[in-house]
């Protein structure tokens, strides 16, 4: 399959070309304004946002064998590139064994490592709208490359190089784990780890092992991921205050989710007593959790809702997850899509099914085209709730199109 690495106003055209799509309708396709697409165009050689070059890879990936051949042809017609020995045009690379390190830069440079640091931010903004089987085979290609020039840094550079890729690694473990894929979520989170105490960084090692606890919860070990997320509390620099107060809301959903309600809401309170204290309200510099929660308010709110459903609270969760879809910011695309699949197992377990597969129902649709397994799996384990009215009409109707979903 051919990906690009810059996106510009070129391979844009080359590709809304081979997809035979008129400006206004390849706008539409990718969901962006049709001056926009006017813009890339008259000025060629121009590279595209961040953002847009992620649209462009997720179309370019969803294209059929033609569509990608015609790209390939359309990029040597516009920008008269030469070919490559493998037949692909040279701004082109083949997605396979990773390049050498011929093909691409041979040393972590000042300005490489802001364009990295920078792109994650960019790529976390993604993740809420393209779902992880969009991003993860980027994000973990990054994370490859980096490791490619960590072999040949020291001192300073290498330092920052295992910081960010620490990065890269976590953020591919939470991919894998959103993707449904736990056993590759271990084994990113261990690498960022690793990477991250090299480095000698104490926040992303913190945070590395708040994340392992929340994929120890969706494996439904809640007393590892109790344990992993106190390893986070230890620290008492002001630069963790906004990680200490993530792990101790961890904390508790881990402990609820192995019944233990009096630990899990003493961890709430202690989450409570640090989001007081406000140094968990606006991010640190180079903290590895910036871009990735939404106001620490509303998560604390969200982690309340899921320790009352663990602990089979019905009536305060069914409560708690309204509030939070009604203050949940509009791009929280796949977030609203789970948190819906939540509400919706709260009022089955408050015997309300014809309600329950109303919002079932804006789950699904959410999940699949997120391509969220992890709600997909939690919907599932809401059918089996429902099993005590099956025959039911909303009931037959959500089974019916749950079963559709590979």
């Amino acid at each position: 399959m051919i990906v690009v690495s810059t996106w510009n106003g070129r391979c844009a055209a080359s590709l809304r070309l081979a997809l035979r799509m008129s400006c206004d309708d390849f706008a539409a396709h990718l969901g962006v304004s049709a001056r926009g697409v006017a813009k890339w165009e008259a000025q060629p050689a121009g590279e595209l946002a961040l953002r847009t070059q992620d649209l462009l890879d997720v179309s370019l990936k969803r294209a059929n064998d033609e569509v990608r051949a015609r790209f390939a042809l359309k990029m040597e017609e516009l920008a008269g590139l030469p070919e490559t020995a493998s037949g692909q045009p040279s701004s082109a690379v083949v997605l396979g064994p990773p390049p050498s390190a011929v093909n691409g830069p041979k040393r972590a440079t000042p300005e490489l490592l802001d364009s990295l640091r920078e792109g994650l931010r960019y790529h976390y903004a993604s993740d809420n709208l393209l779902g992880p089987r969009a991003l993860l085979p980027v994000i973990t290609a990054h994370a490859d490359s980096i490791e490619r020039l960590a072999q040949h840094a020291g001192g300073e550079t290498l330092d920052n190089l295992l910081t960010v890729g620490a990065g890269y690694a976590e953020f591919a473990g939470w991919l894998s784990q959103d993707s449904g894929d736990p056993a590759g979520a271990i084994a990113w989170y261990r690498r960022a780890l690793e990477w991250a105490e090299a480095g000698q960084d104490e926040r992303m090692a913190a945070f590395v092992m708040t994340r392992r606890a929340v994929q120890a919860i969706g494996s439904r070990n809640g007393a590892l991921a109790a344990r992993l997320a106190r390893v986070s509390l230890r620290s008492e620099s002001p630069e963790t205050a906004r990680i200490r107060t993530i792990a101790a809301q961890t904390e508790a959903l881990g402990h609820a989710v192995h019944h233990e309600a009096f630990e899990a809401d003493r961890a709430l309170g202690l989450a409570e007593l640090l989001l007081a204290d406000g140094g968990a309200d606006t991010p640190e510099d180079g903290d590895p959790s910036s871009g990735r929660y939404c106001d620490m308010g509303l998560y604390l709110n969200i982690s309340r809702a899921k320790v009352h459903l663990e602990l089979g609270r019905a009536e305060e969760a069914v409560s708690a997850f309204t509030t939070v879809l009604e203050t949940l910011p509009p791009d929280y695309h796949r977030d609203r899509g789970q948190y819906l699949s939540r509400l919706a197992q709260a009022y089955a377990l408050g015997k309300d099914p014809d309600v329950a597969c109303s919002h079932a129902e804006e789950s699904l649709a959410i999940a699949v085209a997120t391509g969220s397994s992890r709600t997909i799996n939690d919907l599932r384990h809401l059918s089996g709730q429902l099993r005590p009215w099956a025959s039911r009409p909303a009931v037959v109707r959500f089974d019916a199109l749950l079963a559709t979903t590979a």
